[in-house]
């Protein structure tokens, strides 16, 4: 019997280990697949409320829905990078006219703690010269645009290919109970990952706005390029409501003159993010996104680890799709358990 167990345990272990090795090897090849197939679902989420539109009778809303959303998302992408690259460009313009001030700053921490920090900070103060800024930003965006051509593309034939997923179902289980129990484990994951993202994707365009605001409210240069990383840093659990409200805090620590200024900002990026994260998100999403705080954390860590930043924004939708996958057999029901949040498992029942 302990045998028995124990090589259950080390076959477990050592493939769910190959599990990992592979995710982390191929990630170039199946993060922009995992970002396509995410696309895909925001398609349809936007495409499901289209339809419901009072003016759109059901055959038009039905041909027009998903082309519509399609071209709303590729637009949205193509102006949200048009204006990252202007706020870029501003942004290494306005750290080259603040180069005085920066020393100026670092002399007087100098002075008040004692130790000479110049020589530490200048060489990472070279980094954000306006020539290595700029060819950073060319760069990124050159590789951003074509892995965007090869997202759209996956994103197509997944919208090319959708309508024959029932035919496929029915052909690979024949048997009628296995067929429905498999469209129902489908469908709880589709409609479980459309809510996650419909719900996420407004509270962080809300976040993003709001931070905007009072970017420009607070008259701190590069304002747009705040708000669209406070957006889309807010689909990063936890953490990445920090970093939304701290890197613009450091920046407008070197713009503004006043100190208080700088108080009073870092207070309302902090109110912003916790009404809105703490008040206002978790009435949305209700119980629906039942997992344990710990579990969220350590799948952050696991596939930040494995695919980079993109696995950190995937980390909640991989997780909700592996608890309503575990909760629909009695084998994995206690694993399911284990990731939730209450310990009641997901059931469209």
């Amino acid at each position: 019997m302990y045998n028995t167990n124990f090589a259950s345990a080390f076959y477990f272990f050592a493939f769910l280990s190959l599990i990992v090795f592979a995710f982390s090897s191929l990630s170039n090849i199946l993060t922009p697949i995992a970002i396509a197939i995410l696309i895909w679902f925001l398609i349809n989420a936007l495409a499901n409320q289209i339809k419901r539109l009072p003016f759109m009778n059901s055959n038009f809303g039905e041909f027009i829905s998903i082309p519509l959303s399609l071209i709303i998302i590729v637009v949205s992408m193509l102006q949200i990078g048009s204006f990252i690259a202007s706020s870029m460009v501003e942004l290494s313009s306005t750290i080259a006219q603040l180069d005085d001030k920066f020393y100026a700053i670092i002399e007087k921490l100098s002075l008040s703690t004692g130790f000479d920090l110049s020589d530490k900070f200048e060489k990472l103060f070279e980094q954000f010269s306006i020539a290595s800024m700029i060819n950073k930003v060319i760069a990124a965006f050159s590789s951003i645009v074509s892995n965007i051509m090869q997202i759209l593309l996956y994103v197509l034939f997944l919208l090319l290919d959708q309508r024959f997923f029932n035919a496929k179902i029915n052909a690979l289980f024949p048997n009628y109970e296995n067929r429905a129990r498999a469209k129902e484990v489908l469908s709880s994951v589709s409609k479980t990952i459309r809510m996650y993202i419909s719900i996420t994707t407004i509270i962080s365009l809300s976040t993003g706005f709001l931070t905007y605001l009072i970017c420009e409210f607070f008259s701190l240069q590069g304002a747009v390029l705040w708000g669209f990383l406070a957006f889309i840093l807010n689909f990063i659990p936890s953490i990445g409501s920090i970093i939304a409200v701290v890197i613009p805090t450091m920046f407008a620590l070197i713009q503004f003159t006043e100190l208080s200024e700088v108080i009073f900002f870092l207070i309302s990026l902090t109110a912003i993010q916790f009404i809105i994260g703490n008040v206002i998100y978790p009435k949305l999403m209700g119980n629906k996104l039942n997992i344990s705080q710990f579990v969220v954390i350590l799948s952050l860590v696991m596939w930040g680890a494995m695919w980079g930043t993109v696995g950190m924004f995937l980390s909640v939708p991989l997780m909700m799709i592996l608890l309503i996958i575990l909760s629909q057999f009695e084998n994995t029901k206690g694993m399911a358990i284990l990731i939730s949040g209450d310990g009641k498992i997901y059931s469209n029942k």
